[in-house]
């Protein structure tokens, strides 16, 4: 599932997400940029319905944590990038390893912030504001293919 998409609202992008959700597999790694408001968290969501996460209420973003886990179908780690000063930040909580993993999911927010980090074969989401609730989804990278 690449390429570009144009959405209306946030029930849209919800179900963009979740149909690329349940198509990834263990191993993938998902990098989202865009502006603040952009709707990355929005599409975390979805992606993690997809991906068989049951309580949707914890699925928020890590802006605080770093990190949040889910379980789903596979394991989920979520990450948020946004208050990252330095990319060897990422060295504390052993990113690489995470990213790495053939067992889990990973789910990078604000990835343009240590882009040297994310594997070379994640898919990645570029989001852009085009109206009020409307929004220009690019999915780039390989399509569904583990990070190995």
């Amino acid at each position: 599932m690449r390429g570009l998409f144009r959405t209306k609202s946030e029930k849209e992008t919800l179900r963009l997400a979740e149909k690329l959700g349940r198509g990834l597999e263990s191993g993938t790694v998902v990098a989202l940029t865009g502006e603040i408001g952009s709707g990355k968290t929005v599409f975390i969501k979805g992606l993690s319905r997809g991906l068989g996460v049951r309580k949707q209420k914890q699925v928020k973003s890590p802006t605080f944590v770093l990190l949040h886990i889910y379980e789903g179908r596979t394991p989920i780690y979520h990450f948020d990038l946004y208050r990252l000063e330095r990319p060897q930040e990422l060295d504390q909580i052993g990113f690489d390893e995470f990213v790495s993993d053939p067992e889990i999911v990973s789910l990078v927010e604000w990835a343009d912030r240590a882009p040297r980090r994310v594997p070379k074969q994640a898919i990645w989401i570029k989001m852009k504001v085009t109206g009020p609730t409307s929004r220009e989804i690019r999915i780039e990278g390989h399509e569904n293919r583990p990070c190995r």
